[in-house]
């Protein structure tokens, strides 16, 4: 009976790749407008680490699926003069996790609906040296990196559904609206503000079953 129920629940088993396009709209248009970029480059709002076109990749347990996705950013910038050589590095590893659950089995040549959530985690990399400062200055570009590494780092979640339609060949189609939340800081010696933003998300879809 057991077995039996494991053979049903892994009938649709198998891998599947997802490609997001979420296309940029006045919301964005009006964060860079009012100055809410990290300065950073790398950060989750500045566009480079989360780029309107995404891919996701992971495997299907009968109406279950665990997606998968990574994403890495990264600035360097080194000076060179007759006296000293500075280099600056920012770099963001993105990764996430998403649980996609289908309200029917994802048979193909049929309108599937279902429901999505996920969490991420952005891990900042930053470094700043020069081989011609005093200790002072040593200190303050770690102050300087130790402040950039606050605001490239963060975590969020989201929670949404979609529906998509699926070929026999594999290929399906659809879209996706979520409720994306990202917590942010920003620090220095003196001060520690918490941001925390919260966003409706619309999402063409285009997934591969293999």
């Amino acid at each position: 009976m057991l077995f039996g129920l494991f053979i049903l629940s892994t009938a649709q088993a198998g891998p599947l790749l997802v490609a997001e396009y979420v296309p940029p709209g006045l919301s964005e248009m009006a964060w860079v407008a009012d100055g809410q970029l990290s300065g950073t480059q790398v950060a989750e709002h500045d566009g480079l680490l989360v780029p309107p076109l995404r891919a996701q990749g992971g495997w299907v347990f009968g109406r279950t699926g665990l997606l998968g996705g990574l994403a890495l950013a990264r600035v360097a910038t080194s000076v060179q003069t007759s006296e000293s050589t500075s280099v600056e590095s920012r770099s963001a590893l993105r990764p996430a996790m998403n649980v996609r659950r289908w309200l029917m089995d994802p048979v193909s040549d049929s309108p599937l609906f279902f429901l999505t959530s996920g969490v991420h985690l952005v891990v900042p990399f930053v470094s700043q040296a020069s081989d011609g400062s005093s200790s002072e200055e040593t200190s303050a570009l770690e102050e300087a990196a130790e402040e950039d590494a606050d605001r490239i780092g963060g975590w969020g979640g989201q929670v949404g559904m979609g529906a998509e339609y699926r070929f026999k060949n594999g290929l399906s189609f659809g879209m996706k609206s979520s409720v994306v939340i990202h917590r942010s800081q920003k620090s220095n010696a003196e001060t520690r503000a918490v941001s925390v933003l919260v966003r409706p998300q619309t999402a063409l879809t285009v997934g591969f079953w293999f």
